[in-house]
């Protein structure tokens, strides 16, 4: 909403003076998951761009000048064959054996990872009764560091992990990386600008009810009841995050900057239910509206100031300097992983059903 409100008023203005140039709007699905800027970018979109501005909700009002970190999200599965666990244990071969053997190898290694590595995981497949040796099993694990170089490295050793886990177990395995994202590069012109138009713009004026709704979140969380800040954060130089986003790539394709706003509670963690109760409500669209201003304001900036393209576009060769952009995503690739049949239906199957229908009444 805040976007698509920056995209109406910029383009409103450019109408009235007449201010020559191009405005797109991406939309862009499942930032954190299997982030649809990915693929976008691999396919070109954000090729031609001067610049991509973007917002994200939060907490905080503050220029999102920050590194995040690089990430790959991959499946391991495991197979290996069912066996009777009392009567005949001897002739199976535990994929769950060789899974939990691949998580405590993947835990030893994290002790000669750099500080900046995070690896973490669930179980998605142990089996299905304690009496039968599983013959499958799988886990869904993401690992993060500061760059893609870092990834791959620990990538590539959990990679080693899954096939010396099933090789003391006899079982198979296969390692299916199907997503990655790139760090966050920020741009210090685009930062510098958009810290001057979120001090203009400034935090919304939240009403005694708002503060009090957001108080009683605050408490139901059992977190410190400080309400909605009231002050806007300076500009960060470059702190590392251990969190990624999908606008980490679009930032090494063309500058790119983006801001928060705040929508939700002080103290509360993003995605928990205040999260979704604010963002409904007043405190939600107030949120969203100075976002659009702020980001309106940035946009028309980067329209009619040719020294700060320049500058944005001078500061984004430096940091990319010898350097190519290569999707993360496996060529084969091409949607999201694990996706149900009805969201990826084009149509065709139940028009044919429909004329065949027809025809045979016919």
């Amino acid at each position: 909403a805040g976007l698509a409100g920056a995209a109406i008023a910029t383009k409103h203005v450019m109408e009235a003076r007449g201010i020559p140039g191009t405005l797109r709007v991406f939309g862009c699905a499942a930032e954190e998951t299997e982030g649809a800027k990915v693929y976008m970018a691999r396919e070109g979109l954000f090729n031609h761009l001067d610049a991509c501005l973007h917002w994200h909700p939060a907490p905080i009002a503050a220029v999102i000048n920050v590194r995040l970190a690089a990430n790959s999200v991959m499946k391991l599965e495991f197979h290996g064959k069912t066996a009777h666990a009392g009567i005949e244990p001897w002739n199976g071969r535990s994929a769950l054996n060789a899974m939990e053997l691949a998580a405590h190898a993947i835990n030893m290694m994290r002790e000669h990872l750099e500080p900046t590595a995070r690896t973490h995981y669930v179980y998605e497949a142990a089996g299905t009764a304690p009496n039968i040796v599983p013959d499958y099993a799988q886990m869904w694990l993401a690992v993060r560091d500061i760059d893609r170089a870092h990834v791959a490295k620990t990538t590539e050793w959990i990679r080693q992990i899954a096939e010396g886990a099933a090789l003391a177990t006899q079982t198979k395995a296969s390692v299916n990386v199907y997503f990655g994202m790139y760090d966050l590069l920020p741009n210090t012109p685009l930062a510098e600008r958009m810290q001057i138009h979120l001090e203009q713009v400034g935090i919304p004026v939240w009403s005694d009810a708002e503060q009090a709704f957001a108080s009683a979140c605050q408490q139901q969380m059992g977190v410190p009841q400080h309400g909605l800040t009231t002050k806007i954060m300076s500009l960060q130089p470059e702190p590392s995050i251990g969190g990624s986003s999908d606008v980490a790539d679009v930032s090494w394709i063309t500058p790119t900057m983006g801001m928060s706003m705040p929508t939700l509670p002080l103290h509360v963690a993003l995605h928990t239910w205040p999260v979704t109760a604010c963002a409904g409500m007043s405190i939600g669209v107030k949120g969203a509206t100075n976002a659009a201003r702020v980001l309106a304001h940035t946009a028309l900036d980067v329209l009619t100031d040719a020294d700060l393209r320049a500058a944005a576009r001078a500061d984004f060769a430096r940091r990319t300097a010898g350097f190519t952009y290569v999707s993360p995503l496996p060529p084969e690739q091409q949607q999201p992983y694990g996706l149900p049949a009805w969201l990826i239906a084009d149509g065709s199957t139940e028009a044919l059903a429909d004329l065949e229908q027809r025809a045979e009444q016919a």
